[in-house]
């Protein structure tokens, strides 16, 4: 009044209450695509047509886990040819059911990026139920193919990475 200024700071506390949620839906939608984006398996590192069932035959052994260390390892992957499989140490989260897949049984690439593993258990405690698994990334441009194995939500990041041996 008078001749003096009055200091438009009072207005930022205002603005921030009324923008922090737009600001909380922006970092949770930021923080998805880049998920998304930078992987893991990165998008640069998905292959760009999903290799032959005779390219990723082999013995995969786990390199690297991510975010995940609460079994023993190192996981084993066995893809054979005619689509048999054996595997071990494994683990295997599906939010409501932790275990672990050693055993047998068969895969087959299921067209896009993806390997989908059929295990028949033994029954032992502690490993999974029989039954169809479905989480197993293909990534690379040629072979040697790696392999990521998706442990809990696929938007977390947490998994273990198989390298050919």
């Amino acid at each position: 009044m008078f001749g003096r200024q009055i200091s438009k700071w009072w207005l930022l506390p205002p603005v921030l209450i009324v923008c922090s949620p737009l600001l909380l839906v922006f970092f949770f939608a930021a923080n998805n695509f880049a998920g998304a984006i930078f992987g893991p398996p990165a998008i640069w590192d998905v292959p760009f047509r999903h290799p032959s069932q005779d390219d990723l035959v082999g013995r995969y052994v786990e390199s690297e886990r991510h975010g995940y260390s609460e079994y023993a390892g190192p996981a084993v992957l066995e893809l054979k040819s005619g689509g048999t499989m054996t595997v071990s140490a494994l683990p295997e989260d599906s939010g409501a059911n932790t275990c672990t897949l050693s055993g047998s049984g068969t895969w087959r690439p299921d067209g896009s990026q993806q390997i989908d593993l059929y295990f028949t258990s033994d029954g032992t405690p502690g490993v999974c139920e029989s039954g169809g698994y479905s989480f197993l990334q293909v990534a690379g441009h040629s072979k040697p193919y790696k392999l990521y194995w998706v442990l809990g939500d696929p938007d977390s990041g947490t998994g273990i990475w198989l390298k050919r041996r």
